[in-house]
């Protein structure tokens, strides 16, 4: 008689003894994320101090370049002769002034983070602006100035913030004081604002930059609410003067500021701190669903203990399926060290050694492709050279000029195309381009006999990509061959087709007549049945579009229209090279 299970049997025990560690666990990762966030929280605080510290030493850094830029205007010669009306008659005095119109309009487009530069001279009573131009009246910006104040004096007035320079540099404490030349250099707001975006996140952060003047001026990104109740309330806390670093929190914000010991500047950083705790306390909700599924999950695999052999032989046959179809990245794992375990590992090397196989042989056949094309390009003919230089000596004793420089910038893209061009695959519309020039250069030379016919490269195919040097080829074959005895009346037609995703390029002339028993002599070459120099280029161009393509693609020759030899190219645009 079989014996009767204990109530507390081993799959209870080993059920409560999981539950006990994921109880564990739990209460572990907890701890471990709640330490995380404390620290990341502290992390970020240090994070946005050097922000501050590096987009503060940035701005001190453009308005220095500004004030440098303010010190060459007051040396500008024209500067000085208006501020002091050296002049000879109101026409000197005028070009003085375009002059200086063109100098601070090159300095405003040269700086983004300047939005106007304005030159007052008053004892002239007129104003120079890069934006508006000249126009007589003073800008009365220098007057807000105090006596006695420093020469790169920010200043707050008209909703604007400038950096304004006064000639001399220090104001005379005596009243009705007017300066020599006034330089103000207007601030670009929108960009200010727009570097604040450094300082914004998703999760409700900003920064704002604080101009610290008579009436404060605040440039800020994100929630303007949240700027305006800091500097409220560090006024009203009296904010050192002497501090350039200050970490506080105010309304569930957490701000880190940086005060420039150059202006009178602060820049504003703030974290939203209860966004911060909803974060940290979803993350423990996910956290916390996730082990109860996860529990789950184990509790019913123990009820189901028997099926484990069921799942393992469910994915080898999962993963043979994805190899019939072509997949060989496939990889399959079991990690208890058993009979599963030795199969999976031995599945991974065979299939791991078929892939290898299989790339190795990938790579051999683009070697094989590379190898014909370099040796393509090495067998152009150097007579196309000696032709080109002869050409270009007969246009320099006629003196033509205009066409030395056309036929030179031709050959010139010809052989830049042979010599730059290192990518195996290009655009059609590119190798057209080369066939054109190509064209162009012989046209150069046998326009009187022979004329070409070039169709227009239909827009979608112009982008589709195909191996380099598949038409060149074939149209000086059209000039070598079949125009060889062609006194007049030549012509080399090229023309483009698509039907399907099947693209036809058609290349045909009226030159040497073609019979049956040359094109079947001309397919036995292309081929590789024969050794024919003529066809060489076009037994290369079959095998490379046959390797890019498919056997269904290639190169097909047949009696054209004409009655002389067509060469048609077949591309299959739905493979991707």
């Amino acid at each position: 008689m079989v014996s009767k299970v204990d109530g507390f049997s081993v799959f209870r025990r080993l059920f409560f003894l999981y539950s006990l560690i994921l109880v564990v666990i739990y209460l572990v990762l907890v701890a471990v994320f709640v330490g995380n966030i404390n620290k990341s929280s502290r992390e970020l605080v240090t994070s946005r101090q050097m922000m501050n510290e590096n987009y503060l030493e940035n701005i001190e850094q453009q308005l220095d370049n500004i004030y440098e830029q303010q010190v060459n205007l007051i040396n500008n010669a024209n500067v000085t002769k208006l501020s002091y009306s050296i002049y000879d008659d109101a026409y000197e005095k005028n070009q003085m002034i375009l002059e200086l119109l063109r100098t601070i309009e090159g300095i405003q487009s040269m700086n983004p983070l300047i939005e106007d530069i304005i030159i007052t001279f008053p004892r002239l009573n007129i104003t120079l602006s890069s934006d508006e131009g000249y126009f007589r009246k003073n800008s009365d910006v220098w007057s807000h100035v105090k006596p006695g104040s420093e020469y790169n004096y920010l200043i707050a007035y008209d909703d604007n913030i400038l950096l304004n320079f006064t000639y001399p540099l220090m104001f005379s404490v005596s009243e009705g004081y007017t300066p020599d030349c006034n330089i103000q250099v207007v601030l670009s707001q929108a960009l200010l604002r727009q570097s604040l975006d450094v300082f914004v996140d998703e999760q409700g952060s900003g920064g704002a930059l604080w101009f610290m003047l008579e009436d404060d001026f605040v440039i800020e990104s994100g929630s303007s609410e949240v700027s305006s109740l800091y500097i409220n309330a560090s006024e009203a806390e009296h904010l050192s003067s002497t501090s350039n670093e200050w970490e506080g929190k105010y309304e569930g914000y957490q701000f880190v500021t940086t005060k420039s010991m150059k202006y009178p500047l602060t820049i504003i950083a703030f974290i939203n701190r209860e966004l911060i705790s909803q974060i940290m306390l979803r993350y423990i909700a996910i956290l916390t669903a996730v082990m109860v599924i996860i529990s789950g999950m184990f509790a019913f695999s123990l009820l189901y203990s028997k099926r484990i052999v069921v799942k393992p032989i469910q994915e080898m046959i999962s993963a043979f399926g994805r190899i019939s179809e072509g997949d060989f990245s496939v990889r399959i794992y079991h990690e208890p060290h058993d009979e599963f375990n030795y199969l999976y590992s031995g599945f991974n090397d065979s299939v791991g050694y078929i892939q290898e196989l299989i790339e190795n042989i990938y790579e051999q056949e683009n070697l094989l492709q590379n190898a014909e094309l370099a040796q393509l390009q090495s067998q152009i003919n150097p007579h196309f050279l000696y032709n080109s230089f002869f050409i270009i000596n007969r246009m320099a004793k006629n003196e033509s000029y205009d066409q030395i420089t056309t036929f030179v910038t031709s050959l010139a893209k010809y052989y830049r195309f042979l010599n730059k061009e290192t990518s195996q695959f290009i655009p059609l519309e590119e190798e057209v381009n080369h066939m054109t020039n190509y064209i162009d250069i012989q046209q150069m030379r046998f326009s009187e006999k022979i004329s070409a016919e070039l169709g227009d490269v239909p827009e979608q195919m112009s982008s589709v990509k195909v191996p380099k040097l598949i038409l060149q080829p074939i149209v000086e074959n059209a000039y070598k061959y079949g125009m060889a005895d062609k006194l007049e009346d030549g012509l080399i037609r090229v023309s483009y087709e698509q039907e399907g995703s099947i693209i036809r390029i058609i290349v045909e002339d009226n030159g040497e007549e073609i019979n049956e028993s040359n094109i079947k002599a001309i397919r036995r070459g292309i081929a590789g049945e024969s050794e024919d120099g003529k066809i060489h280029a076009l037994q290369n161009i079959n095998k490379r579009l046959k390797l890019a393509y498919g056997e269904h693609c290639g190169v097909i020759v047949e009696v054209g229209d004409f009655g002389g030899l067509c060469v048609v190219l077949i591309i299959d645009t739905t493979v991707q090279l």
